[in-house]
């Protein structure tokens, strides 16, 4: 990432929240606009004059679609929508940094899915690309407290216990598995 954010944007941020991509988009009438990609979810910063700026706040968890194209110009667009209908719209991107801003929103939400997303691609006539993102309504994610409990943990009983809640077991199973653990002791 190569994009100097705002210290208004930074301020934002909260403890211990890792950025991991961000696109900056401008037009010729505005301030620039700043899309951040966080380990936790998407920030839309957009600037204004006087000290002011507007923000908008998608958590991954939250995040219903996304659509993106990269059109045979100089630029393309991406639209973010939450469950609540509230849209991020990004215009004028720039066509090279679309796809690394789309592949790193897919490893974000992977690394809290229990189940991983998959974002359609369709190529097109050209150097034209779509991309598209819906969340289908059993969709899981973990909590970042679980994220990071999960990959420190080697603790077979809550390996177990994760498996049993992602259904890859069943209860039956789960007891018989716990049983045999607490046995070998």
């Amino acid at each position: 990432m190569e994009i100097e954010l705002p210290k208004k944007l930074l301020e934002q941020l909260e403890s211990g929240e890792k950025v991991l991509d961000a696109l900056k988009t401008t037009t010729i009438a505005s301030r620039p606009d700043y899309t951040v990609l966080t380990d936790r979810r998407i920030l839309y910063f957009n600037d204004k004059h006087l000290g002011r700026f507007e923000l908008t706040v998608i958590p991954y968890s939250k995040l219903q679609t996304m659509k993106a194209e990269r059109g045979l110009l100089t630029f393309g667009k991406i639209i973010l929508t939450s469950e609540n209908g509230e849209d991020i719209s990004l215009n004028l991107v720039k066509k090279d940094q679309i796809e690394p801003f789309i592949e790193a929103l897919e490893e974000a939400m992977n690394s809290i899915a229990v189940e991983p997303i998959s974002i359609k691609r369709i190529k097109n006539i050209g150097s034209n690309m779509e991309w598209e993102f819906e969340k289908p309504p059993e969709l899981i994610f973990r909590s970042q407290k679980e994220v990071k409990e999960f990959d420190k943990s080697s603790d077979p009983f809550n390996e177990l216990k994760m498996r049993y809640v992602r259904g890859e077991i069943s209860e039956t199973e789960y007891r018989r598995m716990k049983q045999f653990l607490e046995s070998e002791k």
